[in-house]
Order: structure tokens, then C-alpha cells, then sequence
């Protein structure tokens, strides 16, 4: 049990608050830097054995935001608590399966805000040349208009003082050219997000405590899918280079040479009915990387490819952290090795 966590239960025990750490920083807690499946399990054993939970749930929200905790009441059964200490399942005598993850599997919005999100604000006495000069030098296409972190009068664009403009009507201040907001909550989806800014290039999102957290615009649901699509995108040029290397220098007895047969597919016949596993364990065959004819060290580049298949598992599985920066840089690398030893004519 990790020290940081007994203080918390010693401290909630006392009745007291525990002050908030980010999430990033209750991993380290326990030695781990991403929320993946394995590393999901074990914080969620210890919490379970701790009686603790996190408020909000530390799957549901930006690595970087903060959390808090509390003790979970005697009888109540821990959100974290999914084997057998959770009792049986009335009407039910089959053990259930274990399974660690987020209560529900929808990619919240509030995943995507980040500390940098919080929105720049004018009020609504502020003069236009105040919140234009904003939007100029920020790069803005709009900026909301409020009195306090928690109060929303409206949203000042260039599309609101565009059109007022075109209709000869003016003010001595912003709410004279404000239009009314649109918001969701961070519990929201990031497809309802996307219905909203489609009609509104932009939502505001109200955290539970109701703040107003982030405002995510069209170019930030951009920029978010790129970064889901790109280890997707590297991993399948990968595998595809792999594939093709492999089916252009080798044939289905150097295959089952290097695969034992429990590890392959019933009556295999065609290389796209290996996993990525056993396209790794082809290649670690002497005699194969002979044939494949190329002068590089069979031993280092297989190390690389092993590398890519622990990427391609974290990615599989549906993660919530984006991979490192490191992680891309390995697929980048990789998938541009092959793209340089297909140009040259290796395979």
C-alpha cells in the first residue's frame, strides 16, 4: 500500500478533506505513469483493499486534473470492487469475470479538458475593442462573457459583431453584441460535443462543481482526433509492411518452422491470419531472416518490433492516456524504416 494512500485513509478517517492532487501525480503514487488495463487493476485492488474511491473517478478525466477522495461507506460496495469480495450476484452462482475500467465506457469530453483549457472571459461591461483585441491576439473566434468562473451572460464572435454590424446596431459595451451560449457538462460524450459545435463552432463545458472548465472548438476536436487516428494509422503501415515482407520472401512452411502450432490459427493458410505475435516470432527465425535478404542485425530489429506489438496492445485496448510522445516517435520511426526498405526495393 502505497504511504500517500494510508495518509489519505488516516486523514478521511479523522473526518477531514483531503486536498486535492492531479491524477498524474496520484499515479506515480503507485509507480505507474498511464491508466492502462494492468496498471487499472492494481490501483483498483488497493483502493478496493483501502475502502477508497476517487470523486470524480480518476478514469473519467484529464490526466491533469484534480481529484479528491473519500472513504466508501461500511456495506456500500466500492465502484473499484468488481471479484469476489464484492459477494455474489443475486440469482447468479457462476463466479463473475474481474473487470477494472471506467463504470461507463463513453469518451467523456471532460477527458479532453486540460488546465490550459480554461477559457479567457470578458464582462459584459467590457468595451468591444477589449474583446476584440483578445480575439486578435489570441487567435480566438470567439470569447465568452461572464461575471464570475460559474456565470455565463453569453458569448461575444466575429460572427455576432458581424452580423449586428450588418444590421447598423451597436453599444457602448460587450453584451450589446453577445449572442447566448452553448454549453455541455464534462460528463458529456465527445459525439454530443460534436453535435453542438457543428452548429456552433464551439461548446463551453461545466465541470461538476459547476465552473465553467474549457471551451472546445472545432479545432481542438480536430487536434483530438488526430491524436486517437495516429497510432492506429502507424501501426496499421506497420503491420501491413510486415505482412507484405514476409508473404514476398517467405513461404507457409517457414511459417509453421517458426510457430508452434498451438499459436497459429486452425488449418492456417494466409499471412493475414497471423497475429502481429506471430509475425514477430517468423522474423526471430534464423533461417527465415536469411531469406528475407536484409542487412540489418535480425536480433535489434526484432526488439524494435517487439516494442511496436507492446505499443499495438496499449492502443487495442482502448487506453485512456494518450501514448507518449516517445511511443509515437517509435512508430514513426519503425513505419518510416519500412517505408525507406520498400522504396529501395527490399520487398
Amino acid at each position: 500500500m502505497p504511504e500517500e494512500l494510508n495518509q489519505v485513509v488516516a486523514i478521511l478517517k479523522e473526518g477531514k478533506t483531503v486536498p486535492p492532487v492531479t491524477i498524474r501525480s496520484f499515479l506515480s503514487w503507485f509507480g505507474v505513469q498511464r491508466r492502462t488495463r494492468l496498471n487499472v487493476e492494481y490501483i483498483d485492488g488497493l483502493l478496493a483493499t483501502a475502502r477508497v474511491r476517487t470523486i470524480p473517478a480518476y478514469l473519467d478525466t484529464w490526466v491533469d486534473n484534480p481529484i479528491t477522495f473519500e472513504l466508501v461507506k461500511e456495506g456500500e460496495v466500492s465502484s473499484v470492487e468488481q471479484g469476489p469480495e464484492a459477494g455474489p450476484i443475486p440469482g447468479h452462482h457462476e463466479e463473475a469475470l474481474e473487470h477494472s475500467t471506467a463504470e461507463d465506457p463513453s469518451f467523456k469530453i471532460g477527458k479532453i479538458i486540460t488546465p490550459e483549457s480554461a477559457p479567457v472571459s470578458v464582462k459584459p461591461n467590457s468595451t468591444l475593442q477589449e474583446a476584440t483585441t483578445i480575439m486578435l491576439a489570441r487567435n480566438f473566434s470567439q470569447v465568452p462573457v461572464m461575471t464570475s468562473e460559474r456565470d455565463v451572460k453569453g458569448v461575444i464572435s466575429w460572427t455576432s459583431i458581424g452580423s449586428r454590424a450588418a444590421a447598423n446596431i451597436t453599444g457602448p459595451d460587450v453584451q450589446s453584441f453577445m449572442d447566448e451560449h452553448r454549453e455541455i457538462s464534462a460528463s458529456s460524450t465527445l459525439f454530443d460535443a460534436i453535435r453542438v459545435i457543428r452548429e456552433s463552432d464551439y461548446v463551453l463545458v461545466r465541470g461538476s462543481d459547476r465552473r465553467i472548465i474549457g471551451i472546445v472548438t472545432a479545432t481542438d476536436i480536430a487536434e483530438q482526433f488526430e491524436a486517437i487516428s495516429t497510432p492506429f494509422l502507424l501501426l496499421a503501415e506497420i503491420e501491413n509492411h510486415l505482412r507484405s515482407l514476409i508473404a514476398k520472401k517467405l513461404k507457409k512452411a517457414d511459417v509453421l518452422r517458426a510457430c508452434s502450432p498451438e499459436h497459429l490459427p486452425d488449418r492456417f493458410s494466409a499471412i493475414s491470419e497471423l497475429t502481429f505475435g506471430n509475425l514477430v516470432e517468423v522474423l526471430k527465425h534464423p533461417d527465415n531472416w536469411l531469406k528475407l535478404g536484409l542487412s540489418l542485425d535480425r536480433q535489434t530489429f526484432c526488439i524494435e518490433l517487439a516494442a511496436i506489438n507492446t505499443i499495438r496492445n496499449d492502443v487495442m485496448h482502448f487506453d485512456p492516456d494518450p501514448l507518449t510522445d516517445q511511443n509515437i516517435a517509435t512508430l514513426r520511426n519503425v513505419s518510416r524504416l519500412f517505408d525507406t526498405l520498400r522504396s529501395m526495393g527490399a520487398f
